[in-house]
């Protein structure tokens, strides 16, 4: 058998910047697609990168290297080649996390094949949502499983197949590339058959057309690659084109020669490098193939800027100087007008934390949904759930005015009198964030104050930034 095959990439129709990448070594039939996430350059860095590391690793890769960093667990250790390589890829990428903080976050799903004509198999290697099709005999199927809370939600019988379309969290995915020091990667081999078609794409794909649009397509031109690719992009744009999209076809063709049976059962194993000595190994030989990679830092990533926390600390001050001076004429003001009308303006801060016991039991649920339960439930008695979190910045600009309030919490609420209007409530605390009334993690609030007969009561919690339910 022999392997044809067709391979492009789209920016789509919302985006502005593409942070999908592939990747192909056409002499050892190896094929790879990797969706790229993180903010600003991060995730177009992270899935380009991947892919670099990936194919060099590949071919500079030892048995012995392989076998040190998957733990090999019997396996021909030849056929983790791929496996090993996006292992390889995560340690890089989380490397540089460390080395450039503002890289932190970034990380990539990635996806490959590898074909081997001799013995007619395809192995497949992934981690993430980014998938592999295969149509055989007019059969459409998906040879690879998400990586995702949706499909977690699903194993567990607590979500259908019919709500997948209209849940939140499609995008929530459970494994990347390069989000922590190790990686989890599944690994199958298919038997191929003359006229099979395999389609490897990022959820770009998927998450525009459903599986029936995508076989139809397939199935109009198996036997033009560049249509059948281009086609599925076009398709998925045409139906919105939010996300990047990113294809390759493949095809069995024969050689002439007779094929032999195999007969593998298609079984996943996932190999982990969870183990100290693995990752130690990653390390020497990153240190070992850098000079083989061809790799460009983002300039965003290096760039010295002046750290948020001085920058913040020299606002606070800035602000509290300007608050004195203004402070006597905002407060005759205010009295006077309290005098006249009887109404004031402004708020009383409370400022509070989760109970130990209560934080330890939300991040030992089971599943995000019931963290969420949990969480709601303790934001509802806070009285009970909850206590004073003091020594907290407390910054209230006025939205479009000059208004503005300097301060620290206590363990006692805080009055803060300050002009009708809407106001920036930012809080400031090491390891800590803002629940907003959304139930996610936030730097700061909008708040509207109004004239009253007395200070509107206002309760905020803080929450640990690094949780296991949240959102970001």
């Amino acid at each position: 058998m022999k392997i044809s095959y067709y391979a492009k990439t789209d920016v789509g129709v919302v985006r502005t910047e593409n942070q999908d990448s592939y990747g192909i070594n056409s002499e050892k039939n190896l094929f790879i697609v990797c969706d790229g996430m993180g903010g600003g350059a991060a995730g177009a860095f992270a899935s380009k990168t991947a892919v670099e590391v990936m194919l060099k690793s590949f071919d500079k890769l030892t048995l012995d290297n392989i076998i040190a960093i998957t733990g090999n667990g019997g396996l021909n250790s030849e056929n983790l080649r791929p496996a090993a390589s996006i292992m390889l890829a995560n340690r890089y990428l989380n490397n540089l996390t460390l080395k450039y903080p503002k890289l932190k976050g970034m990380g990539t799903t990635a996806v490959a094949v590898k074909f081997e004509p001799e013995l007619n198999l395809l192995r497949a290697y992934h981690t993430g949502d980014s998938r592999v099709y295969r149509l055989r005999a007019g059969v459409l199927e998906l040879l690879t499983k998400d990586h995702s809370k949706i499909n977690e939600l699903i194993d567990a019988g607590k979500m259908k197949e019919e709500d997948v379309k209209s849940a939140e969290i499609q995008s929530m995915i459970t494994r990347a590339v390069g989000t922590e020091p190790t990686v989890k990667v599944d690994y199958t081999t298919y038997e191929t058959k003359e006229g099979d078609c395999y389609v490897l794409c990022s959820d770009g794909l998927n998450s525009e057309i459903d599986d029936s649009l995508i076989k139809e397509i397939i199935e109009k031109n198996i036997n033009d690659l560049a249509s059948l690719t281009n086609n599925l992009i076009s398709s998925a744009n045409k139906a919105g084109g939010k996300d990047n999209t990113t294809v390759i076809a493949l095809k069995i063709e024969t050689d002439g020669q007779t094929q032999t049976p195999t007969g593998y059962t298609n079984t996943t194993i996932t190999i982990s490098d969870n183990s100290k000595k693995q990752y130690l190994c990653e390390d020497k030989l990153l240190s070992n193939f850098a000079k083989f990679f061809v790799i460009t830092i983002p300039k965003e990533a290096k760039d010295f800027r002046i750290s948020p926390f001085v920058i913040a600390l020299f606002i606070s001050i800035v602000a509290f100087a300007i608050t004195l001076i203004y402070s006597n004429y905002s407060k005759e003001k205010q009295k006077d007008f309290t005098e006249i009308t009887g109404k004031v303006s402004g708020i009383t801060l409370d400022i509070r934390e989760l109970k130990k016991n209560q934080l330890e039991l939300i991040n030992s649920a089971p599943d995000m949904i019931s963290k969420l339960e949990l969480l709601q439930n303790a934001v509802k008695q806070e009285n009970e759930e909850t206590i004073p979190l003091p020594e907290v910045q407390v910054l209230m600009q006025q939205v479009d005015g000059p208004n503005k309030f300097v301060g620290t919490s206590e363990l006692s609420p805080i009055s803060i009198k300050l002009p009708a209007g809407i106001y920036i409530l930012s809080l400031k605390y090491p390891g800590f964030k803002i629940l907003d009334e959304n139930y996610n993690l936030a730097d700061s609030l909008k708040l509207s104050i109004e004239l009253s007969e007395s200070l509107k009561s206002k309760t905020v919690i803080m929450l640990p930034e690094k949780r296991e339910d949240s959102h970001e």
